[in-house]
């Protein structure tokens, strides 16, 4: 999957790692994600929402960014490989305790992330 980098436009934005946090009032799935384009050195923190509460064909989803420095990166990417089941919502490890605590506004954990700047994240069509 492409992502389209709102810094330089191209379509080299990256996941490099994510995490899976399950539900909370909003949504019915979330990850958080370290993001990073390579060809304009773009460092972001990413939310990935899926919610299909409403009307049983409704789905909606939503994947906003939020710029970030170099640090704030390596420390969401030093949390996740520290998971032992990343991928897993229900994991209770301290890491997923701690990136849903920092996602709900615990500005100690991801020190760096400007979550007052968000971005949406597009597709560009092309993999």
């Amino acid at each position: 999957m492409a992502l389209r980098c709102p810094e330089c436009g191209g379509s080299g934005l990256r996941i490099q790692a994510t995490m899976e946090l399950g539900p909370d009032h909003r949504s019915d799935e979330r990850s958080i994600q370290a993001l990073r384009c390579p060809d304009c050195g773009l460092t972001a923190v990413g939310m990935y929402e899926e919610s299909r509460r409403g009307a049983l064909d409704s789905e909606s989803w939503s994947h906003t960014g939020y710029p970030a420095g170099v640090k704030a990166l390596a420390a969401l990417k030093r949390l996740v490989r520290s998971c032992p089941a990343p991928k897993d919502p229900r994991c209770k490890c301290a890491a997923h305790r701690q990136l849903d605590q920092a996602v709900g506004g615990d500005d100690s954990i991801l020190p760096g992330v400007e979550w007052s700047r968000p971005f949406g994240i597009q597709l560009t069509g092309r993999s």
